[in-house]
């Protein structure tokens, strides 16, 4: 049985690494990609094979971690979500909630995609070389 700081731990794991996986990841192997690669098609197999895989991999890695974290958030006596009690009836959504509770996982990646999707359209539409669409 997990306790209460360990718990804590894990949930600023998925947390931090939700942003991670989103952000980290993509940055790094653009960045590595373009430290390596001595051409463009190097550079483009480089990214479109390195950075899903490692997205992959480390998302495994964050799925575990979430697997330990639900467990201990279990034991301590918290709901367990279960998937089936979610349905589309005509039930308030509300106690819908309280039966199936969402996950920190569902939360962390939906915050950090939304995150990541909004970086990318500010550095695209102000930073970019684009010319296209920022014009000198």
């Amino acid at each position: 049985m997990l306790r209460g700081p360990t718990t804590a731990v894990l949930a600023v794991v998925i947390v931090v690494g939700s942003a991670i996986l989103w952000i980290g990841i993509p940055v790094l192997g653009l960045w590595l990609a373009g430290e390596f690669a001595s051409d463009a098609q190097s550079f483009l197999f480089a990214t479109l094979g390195g950075i899903p895989l490692a997205m992959v991999a480390f998302g495994w890695v964050l799925y575990r971690v979430n697997d330990m974290y639900e467990r201990g958030r279990v034991a301590r006596g918290a709901p367990a979500h279960s998937a089936w009690l979610v349905s589309s009836s005509e039930e308030r959504a509300q106690s819908r909630r309280a039966r199936a509770p969402r996950r920190l996982i569902d939360l962390a990646m939906t915050v950090s995609v939304s995150l990541a999707l909004v970086i990318l359209a500010v550095w695209f539409f102000f930073y970019s070389k684009m010319w296209l669409v920022n014009p000198p």
